[in-house]
């Protein structure tokens, strides 16, 4: 796997107001929610390259007080073989990979995801219930482009030469556009110059 596709997979987000409250380790799921906040899993995505037993995950934070609010998000490993256990993304890996965490509201947050030459967005919020939510723009087979698609599922696909995975291809997502209809397609990436 080439240097640059493996630091996509593991840089990640720690730079949030609470972050020096979650953990900065290997983590099992039970020790996700220190005491007054809430912990949810907002997206998992899938890979078709590396380790099968592991996926990437977006994961967000409320204070139990305030369920209204978003704490915190976080992009890193979780080990579907070991009880969804969340491990941190490398440093290293940052050299190569920028994922920048911002606050947009009370309830929202984005992350940008750079590397490869190309930028993804995921923006998470909180619907009404109180459940973190991940949208992003998306494109679909037919060349139509649904902004703001609720991301249920998504898989990163490797860009491959020979066979051998060298960056990253594409994101495919199912989502929910605001009608209610699912949706198949890739998330809108935008290519970066330089």
């Amino acid at each position: 796997m080439s240097t640059l596709l493996l630091a996509f997979v593991l840089a990640g987000s720690t730079t949030g107001p609470v972050a020096n409250r979650l953990p900065l380790a290997e983590t099992a799921v039970r020790d996700l929610a220190p005491d007054g906040l809430l912990h949810q899993e907002a997206l998992r995505i899938d890979r078709d390259f590396g380790k099968p037993e592991f996926d990437l995950v977006v994961d967000a934070w409320s204070p139990e007080a305030a369920m209204d609010v978003l704490t915190d998000v976080r992009l890193w490993w979780v080990k579907t073989t070991a009880q969804d256990r969340r491990s941190p993304l490398s440093e290293r890996a940052q050299k190569y990979v920028d994922i920048e965490t911002k606050r947009a509201a009370e309830d929202a947050w984005r992350i940008e995801v750079r590397g490869d030459k190309k930028e993804f967005v995921f923006d998470v919020e909180l619907d009404d219930d109180g459940r973190a939510q991940v949208f992003t723009d998306v494109m679909t087979k037919d060349g139509r482009r649904i902004g703001h698609c609720r991301t249920t599922r998504g898989k990163l696909l490797a860009r491959r030469l020979l066979g051998i995975p060298i960056g990253i291809e594409k994101l495919e997502v199912h989502c929910v556009d605001k009608r209610g209809a699912l949706v198949q397609g890739r998330a809108v990436m935008r290519h970066l110059r330089g």
